[in-house]
């Protein structure tokens, strides 16, 4: 179901454009003090302990609930296409004044975040302080002052632009917006309604790519393979990858059910009313919590006097922290259950659903207290979000409950077995019974080959050849790990150990840096070509000739080979082995050239 990862990317870009000008629009509206909006949410009343500006009860009650909303019952494919901070992150990139850095040979490219920096090894670190940082400044401020809030996000929007000019990719949204760490953990593998990247495609876009639309109206990949692997290509992959070793991430999901359990807690003790005083964003309006700083959180005969200033930011630690024990204890309970079972692979199964549950509780929490509606629609308003909201959820974690890494890892290779075939055998229906290679579930292929003709042992070694470095290149798939990992295929294909090191030897043969990259680094360097490659192919198709050389005397053409290396980072190995491919007499050039151009419109149906 590939519904908003082919949703057209001019109607997304009108859709961006207008959120960025809402919130330019809230954040003059919030410093200027004045209200412009054409509906009244203000219930406060007539009380001196109210202001009437209604921005923040808008942005907190509706905005932000709102989002979770779309992450929640639809999909992170739609929210991260849409953000309008991520528009403001791309700013630069779109007038072409990225910062950029010196390389070999004197060459200059796009800076970009290292894996191995230390922004590349503690973001999710940097990202959650700054989400419990602004925990604490909501409860302290922003949640009712309107300067307060305004300054927020003008600050926010300026930090994206900033690092947006600072380095390359989506690199705010992945290494420091706040919201990135919470995005993960409610998509889990994937969003309910969210697009599988892995099977069911022949897109070379997934999800929510970075992509662009060519001069042709041809949607292509705009990737520079920032992050690897990345939730806007695959989410499941991203998450059964950071599922151990990720630093930072466990900790950020297990504290996260904790944290906005604390917050809404907070503002009930300090509020005038129940919880409707919550659902109905009232608290949005105090006039006075900006006073209350050094005031006591709470006061009794038995309690210290601590300020709130002190207070808020240490319940809410505890509370991350004590959220954080109670998913490590059922962890380890569920892990002692299901020993006898998954034997090794218990471990891993204990922490996949344990963050399930962790994702579930958090969201119902949230929007136990939260109503988007602001009680505008009435008490029957709010419980049907709710309704939705459990239903929902708890169909996701029905739907993950008994995924595991191995399930991906067998469809993926059942996607990739599946292309082979139909390149090596043309003619596959005297086995399909009517039905297109397409419909075939990933068993189903694994049985298909089991029934092909022994006569054809040849086509089966370059079945699984060609598998195997599709998975290799794409980085789904260690060397080191492949001999155990293919063993079912080698199975179907009655292959045994040694065609696998025949296989080995003849792709070092064909591409030696296949076998010395990591799979990191192989993934890597496959975006970033794959993307440069559809960039070259548009020149060509543009100049209607089927030969890269054949433009390299117009001078404007090598300004733009140069911009389209530097723009998506491309080594010197890396792009002589892009440039060889498009020499004389080239398929892929030919090929491509000679097929007519995709259009928006074709790309989406």
């Amino acid at each position: 179901m590939q519904i908003f990862s082919s949703w057209p990317e001019r109607q997304a870009q009108i859709i961006r454009w207008l959120l960025l000008s809402g919130w330019i629009f809230l954040i003059v509206s919030l410093l200027a003090g004045i209200d412009l909006y054409p509906f009244n949410v203000n219930r406060c009343g007539g009380s001196p302990d109210c202001h009437s500006l209604e921005g923040n009860q808008i942005f907190w009650g509706m905005v932000v609930p709102g989002c979770l909303l779309l992450l929640v019952v639809f999909s992170h494919e739609l929210w991260r296409r849409v953000c309008p901070l991520a528009l403001v992150s791309q700013l630069f990139r779109i007038l072409g004044m990225q910062r950029t850095v010196g390389g070999r040979g004197g060459r200059r490219a796009v800076a970009k975040v290292e894996p191995g920096s230390w922004l590349g090894r503690h973001h999710v670190a940097l990202q959650w302080s700054l989400f419990i940082a602004g925990l604490c400044l909501r409860l302290l401020l922003v949640n009712s002052n309107t300067l307060g809030l305004g300054l927020l996000l003008l600050f926010t929007a300026v930090a994206a632009l900033v690092v947006g000019w600072a380095y390359g990719g989506k690199a705010w949204c992945q290494y420091v917006c706040p919201m990135g760490p919470v995005q993960t953990i409610i998509t889990g593998p994937r969003s309910f309604f969210g697009s599988p990247a892995h099977i069911e495609t022949t897109a070379k876009v997934t999800q929510s790519m970075c992509r662009t639309v060519s001069d042709s109206g041809k949607v292509q990949s705009a990737c520079v393979a920032c992050q690897t692997p990345c939730i806007d290509i695959d989410s499941e992959r991203s998450y059964w990858s950071s599922l151990k070793g990720k630093r930072g991430l466990n900790w950020a999901w297990g504290s996260y059910p904790g944290l906005v359990l604390a917050f809404f807690l907070i503002i009930k003790l300090e509020s005038r009313g129940g919880l409707d005083y919550l659902r109905s964003g009232m608290w949005a309006y105090d006039n006075e919590v900006t006073e209350y700083a050094w005031s006591p959180l709470v006061t009794g005969p038995w309690i210290p006097v601590v300020p709130r200033l002190v207070a808020i930011p240490v319940l809410l630690v505890l509370a991350a922290w004590i959220s954080v024990a109670l998913q490590r204890w059922l962890q380890q309970l569920q892990q002692r259950q299901l020993t006898p079972d998954f034997g090794e692979r218990a471990q891993e199964v204990a922490i996949h659903r344990t963050r399930l549950l962790a994702s579930f509780l958090a969201v119902n929490i949230f929007f136990w207290f939260a109503d988007p509606t602001l009680g505008l629609l009435g008490p029957a308003g709010g419980q049907v979000i709710r309704s939705v909201v459990l239903i929902v959820s708890g169909m996701w974690v029905h739907r993950g409950w008994y995924r595991e890494r191995a399930t991906y890892l067998r469809e993926s290779t059942s996607a990739s077995l599946r292309r082979q075939l139909e390149q090596l055998i043309p003619d596959l229906s005297p086995y399909l019974d009517g039905r297109s290679i397409d419909e075939l579930s990933a068993a189903e292929v694994f049985t298909l080959v089991k029934v092909l003709p022994a006569q054809i042992s040849q086509t089966k070694r370059s079945l699984y050849k060609g598998v195997m470095a599709e998975l290799l290149v794409s980085g789904r798939l260690e060397q080191a790990t492949a001999l155990v990992q293919l063993e079912e295929l080698r199975q179907s294909l009655k292959l045994d150990d040694d065609d696998h090191w025949a296989a080995i030897q003849e792709l070092a043969l064909q591409d030696r840096r296949i076998l010395e990259l990591t799979g990191q680094q192989r993934e890597i360097r496959s975006l970033r070509q794959d993307a440069a490659r559809e960039a070259m192919l548009e020149l060509l198709r543009l100049a209607r000739l089927d030969d890269l050389q054949q433009l390299l005397a117009d001078p404007h053409v090598r300004d733009n080979l140069s911009r389209i290396r530097r723009d998506f980072l491309l080594d010197e190995a890396s792009w002589q082995e892009l440039v060889d491919s498009f020499g004389p007499g080239s398929d892929r050039a030919s090929n491509t050239v000679r097929r007519p151009a995709i259009t928006t419109g074709e790309q989406a149906a």
